[in-house]
């Protein structure tokens, strides 16, 4: 497969070379459409030098060229809107058209002008197909009236992506992220107003944009131009209302309360029967609110030429979570229902300024102050409150945008972008969090506790996880011919900013839910880990981008995309600095060889993006199509971070778990039992605090190592499909896609499989050698249909997906992936953590008569798998098989059906108020998440969580 790429590589670069370096704009604008076409006359013959102007309706900026020798004519980099085409040209009648543009729109218009007219010719939007004939990306639009009318209960935006084919719920513990395609989560991007938003650490959404400040976006899952990199899932495109010459205002409301919702699923079940539930009474379920009011306001500074946008939001939700821990921990006082909290109060400034008739100048600032408080994690169900945390703080961003149209063929767009993101994790036992927790009490006070059925402590990673992201982007387009090419690059400056700690409070695990007793040899922990070490550092890094690309029109009816793009991602090196020290403190300590060595650079990271749309009938009602390319990520911080933390500056990891006969100090292999007894005892000596580690000789060190030659993971990605508009407004697009993702990092333990079966640490110095290497996988292939019905009155969408996704790995997390047995990567083959191999979501909404409106969303997707694990080693094996193959048992069908019935007063011309009944769930069916895992658990293989029951929200907006 690698020379594979090799070769398709190498031959791509000779294509586009060859073509003069074309560009595509199709989907490539990121931030506005294009229209494209041919002014001819009567008889079909071009019309050179016709002039041809497109108006935006709310600003009265114009954009104006003049058609080439062919007729043809190219007008890009136009805001999404609606608009007024005007063509003339000197012995021919003029036309005027009405039509509205979506962000990414790539429209084909054709015009024909009638000799000796001298009256105006008027057309509508109706006459034109918005059936996209150039372009073999694979997506959706989410427009400003289904952003603006279909319920969703978080009033998240990027939720709405969701109603795409191949996009389903992430996995991972990534917080809320998106499957596009099978892939994880982080390896989507997220680009707001044209600069990407995502927290590189995490790889995912950072800052909050209500959903009543967004216009629209585009969903991509499948073959995106070259201008779009850093993510081999799929892209988010978004853009925020603006400012216009007519004064926009809104106020809205939005609350959700106890009394309205249903009672959740408690994690149990009466005598452990998986077929008699029990649910929280509404006197058991904690008090629940949620207010969330806030407004906007746009409108012009001056006519024609300076326009603004202002809007604020705050939110203030009370909720609870239901605990599945076992009765033993109810009996101990614990609670099963703990209450959580979430504050939110974003704002945002936007300008928009008509510098000429041929520039146009955008700037935004936006803040997020978001707080997660008593947030349980990825063990939430587990997680009581001494375990839980508080997470968030401020995040903010300035964004600028000038676009320039230089002459009739010429075009340039220049970006700035910067993002600050500083939030910190704050443990509830210890009300700090970092380095912090250290000052309160010796290393173990605050430790994390994890019992089968219940978590405490402070979490093993706290602080704050902060990072700095400057980002300069600048591209040019021109048209040659048959081709309209753009090419460009970007220099991005990432910065991690860290305080944190990682094992520096010391982790405990226990095999049995009994509370520590000195006295109660079974209460002893068997696993320790711990951490010393200071856990603050600073690491920029300069990262780039090229990118070239075509759309190459060779000839009516039949387009070629061509790009490539070149990314070179350093962030790899974020810790090399501390090397050398490392290396020399090692060696000053245990003598030997240094074990680190510097990562270095993969510049080989070349991705060809090559597809063709055809429109094989005259009336341009169906596209088929077709694409390959290459998509690269990103590497992501928190693995370096992770790096610097627990080893380069580490004055000792230590990891020992007694049922390892390489990490337990005490193991003989002739008296297993005595080895697991004697460890545990001397964990409960110090119990909570650290281990005494003075009255052993056995190394019991670890240390986190990169691969030198760290690569980006990618995919690959095929498609075929074709699209019909069976009438206007109605089109079906059926799509074949393959995704293979390569690459996906995971930790190889690099230890020495001995004859015997036993495995020896590759360096004697310590217990294992962790190093993150490029070997997983996540291959996709699935059948896509999209239904769209779009009319003044009626509006509905369904989306249909039948998938398969296998991979080779244990964990979806950003994180990275522990593999069962790093001698024998096979036993982690089987179903992904995402495959769900039929997924249908529907949505649609409908205005009745006297301002009544129905919306809703319907979602049925089928079950997702879960992996049996055990904690039992009766063989002794430094890798003990797997109980049962991955993923081979299957969970609970997720079905839901929400909906909103709204009615609006109109009151004179401009203004308006509307009111909102929205039910999720609205048939209350139990959907049950997680299973318990454990094989020796008492009630393994029962559901311990829920989806939400039935919830109701009332809405109240006003609109001037």
């Amino acid at each position: 497969m690698r020379y594979l790429t090799k070769y398709i590589k190498s031959i791509s670069l000779v294509l586009i070379l060859g073509f003069a370096l074309p560009a595509s704009s199709t989907s490539a604008q990121v931030i506005t459409a294009t229209i494209r076409g041919k002014i001819s006359d009567s008889q079909g013959g071009g019309l050179p030098d016709a002039k041809i102007s497109a108006r935006r309706i709310d600003t009265n900026a114009t954009s104006a060229i003049v058609a080439g020798s062919l007729g043809q004519y190219y007008l890009p980099s136009l805001p999404a809107g609606k608009y007024e085409v005007t063509v003339e040209a000197s012995g021919f009648g003029t036309i005027k058209r009405s039509i509205e543009l979506f962000v990414g729109s790539d429209l084909t218009i054709d015009f024909t002008l009638q000799v000796g007219t001298v009256e105006t010719k008027v057309e509508v939007s109706g006459d034109i197909s918005l059936l996209e004939t150039t372009t073999a990306e694979v997506g959706q639009t989410l427009r400003k009236d289904q952003i603006d009318n279909l319920p969703t209960v978080n009033r998240d935006f990027s939720s709405l992506a969701l109603l795409a084919p191949g996009v389903s719920p992430g996995v991972g513990g990534n917080g809320a992220s998106l499957a596009i395609n099978g892939q994880r989560g982080y390896q989507n991007n997220v680009y707001i107003d044209g600069s990407s938003n995502q927290w590189q650490y995490y790889g995912r959404q950072a800052s909050t944009f209500s959903q009543d400040w967004i216009q629209e976006f585009q969903v991509m899952t499948n073959s995106y131009s070259a201008e779009f990199g850093t993510a081999s899932g799929g892209i988010l495109n978004v853009i925020t209302r603006s400012g216009s010459n007519d004064w926009h205002a809104r106020a809205y409301l939005f609350y959700r309360a106890k009394a309205l919702d249903s009672p959740p699923f408690s994690g149990a079940f009466t005598d452990n029967d998986p077929s008699k539930p029990i649910f929280l009474t509404k006197d058991e379920v904690a008090d629940y609110t949620q207010r969330r009011w806030g407004g906007y306001v746009g409108g012009p500074i001056i006519r024609d030429k300076l326009f603004f946008f202002a809007g604020y939001e705050d939110l203030d939700r009370g909720s609870s979570d239901q605990l599945a821990i076992s009765d033993y921990w109810k009996g101990l006082g614990f609670k099963s229902v703990l209450p959580t909290k979430t504050t939110d109060h974003p704002f945002i400034i936007r300008g928009d300024y008509n510098v000429t008739s041929n520039n146009r100048l955008s700037v935004r600032y936006d803040r997020t102050i978001q707080k997660s408080i008593d947030e349980g994690g990825g063990n939430a169900p587990y997680t009581v409150e001494s375990g839980r945390d508080t997470f968030g703080g401020p995040v903010w961003n300035v964004v600028a945008n000038l676009t320039s149209t230089l002459n009739n063929t010429s075009f340039n767009e220049f970006r700035f972008g910067y993002m600050s993101n500083m939030p910190p994790i704050v443990c509830n036992l210890s009300g700090t969090g970092g380095i912090g927790n250290l000052e309160l009490g010796p290393p173990g006070t605050f430790s994390e506790q994890l019992y089968p059925t219940l978590q405490t402590g402070c979490p093993i990673f706290t602080g704050t996880e902060g990072e700095q992201n400057l980002t300069l982007h600048d591209n040019y387009a021109f048209v040659r011919g048959h081709h309209q090419v753009k090419f460009g690059g970007e220099l991005r400056r990432n910065t991690l900013n860290d305080n944190i700690t990682n094992f520096h409070d010391g982790y405990w695990e226990f095999a049995q839910d009994l509370q520590f007793n000195l006295a109660d040899r079974d209460s002893y922990p068997y696993v320790f880990i711990g951490n010393v070490g200071p856990g603050k550092f600073k690491a920029p890094i300069w990262n780039y981008d090229l990118f070239v690309q075509d759309t190459w029109q060779i000839r009516s009816g039949l387009t070629l995309n061509l790009g490539l793009r070149y990314d070179v991602d350093r962030s790899v090196t974020a810790g090399n600095q501390f090397i050398d020290a490392k290396n020399q403190a090692i060696i000053d300590q245990y003598g030997g060889a240094a074990p680190l060595q510097k990562t270095k650079v993969d510049y080989n990271n070349f991705s060809p993006r090559l597809g063709f749309a055809w429109t094989p009938t005259s009336d341009r009602k169906t596209t088929v199509r077709g694409a390959f390319g290459l998509f690269y990520d990103q590497n992501h911080g928190n693995f370096n971070a992770i790096y610097i933390i627990n080893t380069l500056l580490s004055n000792g990891l230590n990891v020992v778990n007694c049922n390892s006969p390489i990490t337990n100090p005490y193991w003989d292999p002739n008296d297993t039992a005595t080895s697991r007894t004697t460890c545990r005892a001397w964990f409960a000596q110090n119990f909570p605090l650290f281990p005494d580690l003075s009255v052993i000789s056995h190394p019991t060190q670890g240390i986190d190592t990169l691969d030198p030659g760290l690569q980006v993971p990618f995919t690959t990605q095929y498609t075929a499909g074709v699209s019909h508009e069976f009438i206007p407004g109605l089109v079906v697009s059926a799509d074949f896609i393959h995704s293979r993702g390569s690459g996906l990092e995971f930790f190889d333990r690099n230890e020495l499989l001995q004859p015997d079966g036993s495995v020896e640490s590759i360096d004697p110095r310590f217990t294992t050698v962790s190093e993150l290497r490029n070997t997983g996988y996540v291959h996709y292939t699935a059948l896509q249909i999209d239904t769209q019905y779009r009319k003044k009155a009626a509006n509905f969408g369904l989306a249909y997906t039948l998938s398969k996704t296998n991979s080779d790995l244990v964990s979806g997390s950003v994180f990275g992936s522990n593999p069962t047995n790093p001698f024998n990567l096979s036993q982690d083959i089987g179903p992904d953590d995402t495959d769900q191999r039929h997924n249908l979501v529907f949505n649609g909404a409908y205005d009745f008569p006297l301002g009544f409106q129905l919306s809703g969303i319907a979602v049925f997707r089928s079950a997702r798998p879960w992996s049996v694990t055990t904690n039992e080693n009766p063989t002794d094996a430094a890798f003990p098989d797997r109980p049962a193959p991955k993923n081979s048992r299957r969970g609970d069908t997720q079905k839901t059906v929400d909906f909103r019935i709204g009615k609006t007063f109109r009151f004179k011309e401009r203004f308006q108020a509307s009111v909102f009944w929205e039910m999720y769930n609205a048939f209350n069916w139990t959907s049950y998440t997680t299973y318990d895992t454990l094989l020796e658990s008492t009630t393994f293989g029962l559901p311990n969580a829920a989806a939400d029951p039935r919830r109701q929200q009332l809405g109240l907006r006003f609109d001037f």
